[in-house]
C-alpha cells in the first residue's frame, strides 16, 4: 500500500478583485510555515486563480495522494453544502487514486469570536450599553447555516458590552442591511458599530457596502454609524483553519 502524502488545498469563492484574495494565500503561507501538511495550495472556485483544479494537479504533481479540500468560507452556504462538492467531484474523475475529503467551513469557532471583536474594537474602544453593535453578512439561501454568525456576535456583545445588536444581509435572508440599520435606530441607538462579517476585500466590501451605510448615514443623522474593516487577514484565521485541517485528517 503505497505511504500517504497529505496535501492541503485551502480553497475559496474568488473575485473579479483579484487581489481580494490575498488574505487566503497569506493563510495558506501560514499554513505551510507551521507544517500542518507537507504540501499547502489555495485555489478558487470562481473567478480568480488558480482555480481548484490547478491546485489540485499543483499538489498531485508534487506527489499528493490524500488532499483535503479546507472551504475558506465563514458557514456551510450553498457554495459549500453543493458547489465545491459538485467541483470536486469533477476532479476526482481526473484524478484516480488520489482520496480526496472535504473539510468543515471556518464556522463558529472562538477565534472568531477574537477577531470580531479586535475589528470591533479598533473602531470603537469604549463601548457602552448606550451603542448598537451590527454585523453584516451575505446570507445565503441555507437560513440555517446564517446560525454561527449569530452566535459570534452575541459572544462580542457579552464580551464588548453592547447594549443591542443584529445582523443585517446583503442578499438571501431577513432582515436586509438598511432594514437591520432601522431597526437598531428605532431601539434609541446613537451610535452603530457595523462589522462586515466578510473574509474577503471583494466588490460586496468594497462597493456595495459602502453605498449602504452612507445612504444610512443619510437617513439617520441622529445615529452616528462607524463602520469596521472586513475579516480580512489575521493569525486567528489562520488557528481556524488548522484545527479544521487536523480534525479532517484524524477522521
Amino acid at each position: 500500500m503505497p505511504k500517504r502524502v497529505h496535501a492541503v488545498i485551502v480553497a475559496g469563492h474568488g473575485s473579479l478583485r483579484s487581489e481580494s484574495g490575498e488574505a487566503m494565500f497569506q493563510v495558506a503561507a501560514q499554513l505551510r510555515q507551521q507544517g500542518v501538511a507537507s504540501i499547502i495550495e489555495a485555489g478558487f472556485l470562481n473567478y480568480s486563480s488558480p482555480t481548484l483544479a490547478e491546485a489540485v494537479a499543483n499538489c498531485v504533481a508534487q506527489g499528493a495522494n490524500d488532499i483535503i479540500i479546507q472551504p475558506y468560507f465563514l458557514i456551510a452556504g450553498v457554495y459549500v453544502v453543493n458547489d465545491l462538492p459538485s467541483v470536486v467531484k469533477s476532479i476526482i474523475a481526473q484524478h484516480r487514486g488520489v482520496h480526496f475529503h472535504i473539510a468543515e467551513p471556518l464556522g463558529e469557532h472562538p477565534a472568531l469570536v477574537k477577531l470580531a471583536h479586535k475589528r470591533v474594537q479598533t473602531i470603537d474602544p469604549t463601548p457602552d450599553p448606550s451603542a448598537g453593535l451590527l454585523f453584516v453578512a451575505h446570507g445565503t439561501p441555507l437560513e440555517k447555516a446564517n446560525a454561527p454568525i449569530t452566535r459570534i456576535l452575541q459572544r462580542v456583545q457579552a464580551r464588548a458590552g453592547y447594549g443591542q445588536t443584529n445582523v443585517g444581509y446583503l442578499d438571501c435572508n431577513e432582515p436586509d442591511i438598511p432594514t437591520a440599520i432601522a431597526q437598531l435606530v428605532n431601539t434609541g441607538v446613537k451610535r452603530i458599530v457595523a462589522l462586515p462579517y466578510f473574509l474577503h476585500l471583494g466588490r460586496h466590501v468594497c462597493v456595495d457596502l459602502p453605498a449602504i451605510f452612507e445612504k444610512a448615514q443619510q437617513n439617520y443623522p441622529q445615529a452616528e454609524i462607524r463602520v469596521a474593516a472586513e475579516l480580512g487577514y489575521d493569525p486567528l484565521l489562520t488557528e481556524v483553519a488548522a484545527e479544521r485541517i487536523m480534525a479532517t485528517m484524524m477522521c
